[in-house]
């Protein structure tokens, strides 16, 4: 369904006081989960003011992935979520918890939220977003209401999509040779795009290659092609090297580099 679709369903849900103690949010974290996100949180706070004041609202709990490892550590999770939604709201109304990238969670984190979602606090709901919700811990999905919003928005089509799948789906690389050419294979079919796009485009044309690229690394990781620790770590890497080639580095080092660290699964 789409952003408008998922909040009137939502919205509806509130007002009726049947609202879902938890929401698995799945989609593009930076896109239409996020949206959905804050119309939630406005429609729950409205005299917050704008988005920035929504996220930093004293009821509003939020946790993103962090450190190198962009993961969701058990510590975090007690201070940044279960300690703040277990205290009194400051308003006397709702409070949110908002965890952004919950596939990200590790056990242990995972198992401690869980206990505060089977027993929340009166008057609470938790919007838990991501774009892997294989990931998730099967018991966390079954006590939230699932919804699915546009996944695929950004990803290149056409040649530019096969031309990446041939070197994300082929058989694993793990050689030094193999690896570098496949990162000059990706820095060709980069200029390429770059190459064909209008000035002002070329930022998004570099944002859906790297989107495109992330979706057969997380593919990996939910199709179980890969330990979790390893996926983790190539999602890391694929992350690193979009930020890299923000900063107008080097395409074809960036994206060697790139092919050198991940771990490609033996098919």
């Amino acid at each position: 369904m789409d952003v408008a679709e998922a909040f009137d369903l939502i919205a509806h849900a509130i007002d009726a006081g049947r609202a879902a103690h938890g929401y698995l949010i799945c989609g593009d974290l930076r896109g239409p989960c996020d949206v959905l996100a804050g119309r939630i949180l406005a429609k729950l706070f409205p005299d917050a003011g704008g988005p920035g004041e929504l996220r930093n609202h004293p009821d509003v709990a939020t946790l993103e992935p962090e450190g190198k490892s962009r993961t969701i550590h058990v510590k975090s999770m007690r201070e940044r979520i279960i300690d703040p939604m277990a205290a009194t709201s400051f308003s006397g109304g709702w409070k949110v918890g908002l965890v952004i990238g919950a596939d990200r969670m590790e056990t242990e984190a995972a198992n401690a939220f869980l206990k505060t979602l089977e027993e929340p606090p009166p008057q609470t709901l938790f919007l838990l977003l991501t774009d892997s919700p294989d990931a998730i811990l099967p018991t966390i999905v079954s006590r939230t209401q699932r919804i699915d919003l546009p996944l695929s928005e950004g990803i290149l089509e056409g040649e530019p999509y096969a031309a990446l799948a041939e070197i994300f789906r082929a058989p694993a690389l793990d050689g030094i040779t193999e690896k570098a050419r496949a990162g000059e294979r990706l820095a060709d079919i980069l200029g390429e795009l770059k190459a064909e796009a209008a000035d002002e485009d070329v930022a998004l044309v570099r944002k859906s290659f790297f989107k495109t690229i992330m979706s057969f690394v997380r593919g990996w990781m939910t199709a179980a092609e890969l330990p979790r620790y390893q996926a983790f770590r190539n999602i890391e890497a694929v992350e690193e090297a979009y930020r890299q080639c923000e900063r107008a580095m080097n395409d074809e080092a960036v994206l060697c580099f790139l092919t050198d660290r991940l771990v490609f699964p033996t098919r």
